[in-house]
């Protein structure tokens, strides 16, 4: 007798892995301090160039790579039914899906314990 495992593809944590280039995020929130601390922190929408990207890992430490303007960060993410947070070295953000398609991801991170908010637009 055979047995199969019937591979995931319905769960959010499913359609979401993988390599996403990044079309733009629009962020908004941070405060005046935020910004004369950090030059990399803006409000406003930045606009992905080639090469930036998004990438949900299939590995078993569920990590999410981060690649805007060169700037490449490693940060870890986890499936919450149909949410999902991601936690990087600026901090955790609590993400909830708008949209998610074969070719198009769109989710709002709010970063915990402040009132900044990114809206990510991805693409394949």
């Amino acid at each position: 007798m055979l047995f199969s495992c019937k591979k995931d593809e319905t769960s959010l944590k499913a359609r979401m892995m993988g390599k996403w280039n990044i079309s733009k995020i629009e962020v908004s929130g941070y405060t005046v301090a935020d910004l004369a601390g950090d030059p990399k922190k803006v409000n406003g929408t930045i606009t992905g160039l080639s090469g930036d990207y998004m990438d949900f890992k299939s590995n078993n430490d569920d990590q999410v790579e981060l690649n805007i303007k060169g700037d490449r960060s490693i940060g870890t993410y986890i499936s919450t039914g149909e949410a999902f947070n991601m936690s990087f070295s600026e901090g955790d953000f609590y993400c909830t899906v708008n949209s998610l398609t074969e070719k198009q991801f769109q989710f709002t991170a709010k970063l915990d314990k402040t009132n900044v908010v990114k809206v990510y637009y991805l693409t394949r």
